[in-house]
């Protein structure tokens, strides 16, 4: 076996981890030397970035020592075997703490692993650090009273996007190539499009979340990446029953009938326009889906006959968060986020039959839902209405503060989808110099995940000649 070889920081940030992982199991390049790089650049950018809770310099360099040495005797576990990674701070890792974003959380060690970590420690992922997310993730922005603001590589002066906020900035900074995220509203698909990352909200429970959340009907795992390939390699490791999730056991996947592709466009989902600059830069890509018709894919532009479901996600989220965290917020509100505490009072001006209407609209809007997506294959539509804003702001200039979610009031593509339990993600589009990321959203049918993925990659060949796509932060 040769010699190993050293990247430079700028070629580290080339590579996507599939990439990475030939490096690894041909050879080339050391497990030590990858975790290195990542290392080296998380710390360089958190000063400005604040991406991290904690870097796990020891723990990371020792993993990656074992993972070369059994990469030498030719046992790679997995095509991520030697990659580095990042983890969001509200998924347990066996022996380390996990703080959630919140003042109030144990110092206690874990004692045991969220699936997705689980499984991807046990591919031979290396977790170089723990991520950053709003307190307990009940939001979409990244500003938390234990970590402050996390903020965006393309501009730190914006928006990171959240709840997934430390993963989004990472992955977009070039840091690492993937890093886990939750999504219960938008939380992988905000800070994805706002960073320029391509993430993935899977089909409820594909990848199995445990422990369970305030809002389990809701709450999805998945990762959030450089490319589309390395979340396809992330899903064929981490997706899968596990008995801790139930609901993990009716995520089975899904094939589609035969015959052409039938792509839906929708330029104003829910009948809401996006801003100016997002629909200009989206426009060269949906203009290039003509383009498909050559190989028989019908596309054909629609509106959605109803409106977001605002009042829906409002009681499934306000009942939720503020019933599940009442005794934390009455005994601990002081030290909390405000926004958080507020939802107490609001969760008890609901009734049981309030919540019982909630369900029975949440019903009619997914049976509306699953029927455009059994007209369609898959959906393509904006994944954000606006670009990133002010990083220390909830809502952007004139936005609805005053809201019981304000969070909900500038992300209505993403959430609609996490009442639903669809598969959705985000590809980055029109990246450059001087240009805040926008990304393009792919919906797809229920446990559909793979013709999402599909998609997915044709979208990032077809926005390939306009994209800088791996190094993000501008010299």
């Amino acid at each position: 076996m040769s010699a190993y070889r050293e990247l430079g920081l700028a070629e580290y940030q080339s590579l996507t981890g599939v990439e990475m992982g030939r490096l690894v199991a041909t050879g080339e390049v050391s497990p030590v030397h990858l975790a290195e790089c990542a290392l080296e650049l998380a710390a360089r950018d958190d000063g400005d970035l604040n991406a991290y809770v904690a870097l796990r310099t020891e723990n990371a360099l020792a993993e990656a020592t074992r993972l070369e040495a059994e990469a030498k005797d030719g046992r790679a576990r997995s095509a991520l075997h030697g990659v580095p990674i990042a983890s969001k701070d509200n998924m347990p890792i066996v022996g380390e703490q996990c703080f959630k974003g919140s003042r109030t959380s144990s110092e206690s060690s874990a004692t045991y692993a969220a699936p997705m970590v689980e499984r991807l420690q046990a591919a031979g992922a290396v977790i170089i650090g723990r991520t950053t997310t709003p307190e307990f993730g009940w939001k979409g922005t990244g500003i938390s009273p234990l970590t402050g603001v996390t903020r965006n590589p393309w501009d730190p002066t914006r928006n990171s996007g959240g709840s997934s906020a430390g993963s989004g900035s990472t992955v977009g900074a070039g840091a690492v190539p993937i890093a886990t995220g939750s999504d219960a509203g938008g939380s992988i698909r905000i800070p994805a499009a706002f960073c320029g990352a391509f993430g993935i909200k899977p089909t409820l429970s594909a990848i199995p979340v445990w422990p369970g959340t305030a809002n389990e009907s809701l709450s999805h795992a998945g990762p959030l990446t450089r490319s589309v390939a390395d979340a396809r390699a992330v899903m064929a490791i981490a997706a899968g029953p596990d008995p801790r999730d139930p609901q993990s056991f009716f995520a089975v996947p899904s094939t589609r009938s035969a015959g052409p592709l039938r792509v839906g466009v929708v330029r104003a989902p829910f009948g809401i326009a996006p801003t100016d600059e997002v629909a200009s830069r989206l426009e060269p890509l949906f203009a290039g889906l003509s383009a498909w018709s050559q190989d028989g894919t019908a596309v054909e532009e629609l509106d959605l006959p109803t409106a977001a479901p605002r009042e829906v996600f409002e009681r499934l989220w306000v009942a939720g968060r503020g019933l599940t965290f009442a005794g934390l917020i009455e005994s601990q509100g002081e030290v909390m986020d405000p926004g958080l505490a507020r939802l107490l009072p609001l969760a008890r001006e609901y009734d049981v039959a309030d919540y019982l209407e909630g369900l029975q609209l949440r019903r009619a809007f997914n049976a509306e839902m699953f029927a455009i997506l059994e007209q369609y294959d898959v959906l393509i539509m904006p994944t954000m209405p606006l670009v990133a804003f002010d990083a220390d702001q909830e809502v952007p200039a004139g936005g609805e503060a005053d809201a019981k979610l304000p969070w909900i009031t500038w992300t209505p593509y993403t959430y609609p989808f996490n009442i639903t339990g669809q598969p959705a993600a985000t590809v980055p589009v029109d990246l450059g110099p001087g240009r805040l990321p926008v990304g393009v959203q792919v919906v797809g049918g229920w446990a559909r995940d793979a013709l999402v993925l599909d998609v997915a990659e044709r979208l990032e060949a077809l926005a390939a000649p306009t994209m800088e796509r791996r190094v993000a932060r501008p010299a």
